[in-house]
This record gives structure tokens, sequence and C-alpha cells, in this order.
């Protein structure tokens, strides 16, 4: 027979593994919307990859808690130089991405 502890502790790995399973998709759904707006911009996203760089608990319109993650990422425009941008989301919906002031190349 199963304790209260027990049952506690298999509530707590199955809302930890809930919050892992969704941060994967969003870091999923993060890269996708860096690669179209660089693509849109004719830019390169650098090493196709983006990094968290901050997690936190916000209230949506309706009140409920989400998390709002801010992803960072490097891209360029001619090759030669990296420029930073960032991200930021709410469940794997897209708020703003944000793109440094790079060169643009001339052809």
């Amino acid at each position: 027979m199963l304790s209260l502890s027990d049952v506690f502790g298999l509530i707590l790995f199955g809302l930890l593994l809930n919050h892992w399973w969704r941060s994967r998709d969003a870091k999923a759904y993060a890269l996708v919307y860096a690669a179209q707006r660089c693509q849109q911009l004719d830019l390169q996203l650098l090493d196709q990859s983006i990094v968290l760089h901050k997690i936190r608990l916000q209230r949506s319109e309706k009140g409920w808690l989400q998390w709002r993650r801010e992803y960072s990422f490097e891209f360029s425009s001619t090759g030669h130089e990296r420029y930073p941008g960032s991200l930021t989301m709410v469940g794997t919906r897209l708020l703003g991405i944000e793109l440094a002031a790079h060169i643009t190349s001339i052809d």
C-alpha cells in the first residue's frame, strides 16, 4: 500500500516530468521562431542553437500562471561576425524577438 509520502513523491515526479517536457517543446518552438526571423531578414542563425537565459512565472490575461522564457542566440549578416539576439515566449507563444544592430552585406 502506498503511503502519503509515496503519493506526494509520485505527484512531484509527474510535475517535474511535465515541466521538463514542456520546456523541451518551448525550446524547439523558439529555435523555429529564431530561424524563421533570420531567414526573413536574410541572416544566418549561427550554430543552429538557442540558450535559455531566464525563466519566470507570469500571469496570463485570464489570470493563469504561465512560464515566461527568454532565450538568447547569435546570428550573422555576412558570415564573418557574430551578433546577439534574444527571443521571449510565454508557453509556446512568441512575444518578441530582438536583434542587435548589425551590418548588412552589400552585393
